[in-house]
């Protein structure tokens, strides 16, 4: 997925505001992490300094797409 993709995914749903992103790594405003994460590969690009940003955002969509999955089936 490329940062436009990531953007254009991200842009159109809606986010919880807290996630467990791994154990112990609590995101305590996703909306803000996203946004952020995203300013920042928009910059730098998904080289590898900056592979972790990307990373966190994939485990992000991942997360939420699996969530919407889980409502769809109840």
């Amino acid at each position: 997925m490329t940062v436009s993709d990531l953007e254009d995914y991200f842009s159109g749903i809606n986010l919880p505001q807290t996630l467990e992103l791994y154990p112990g790594t609590v995101l305590n405003d996703v909306p803000h992490c996203v946004s952020t994460h995203l300013d920042v590969l928009k910059i730098y690009g998904n080289v590898r300094p900056y592979e972790c940003f990307y990373d966190r955002l994939m485990k992000i969509k991942e997360m939420v797409d699996q969530e919407q999955e889980n409502s769809e089936e109840e």
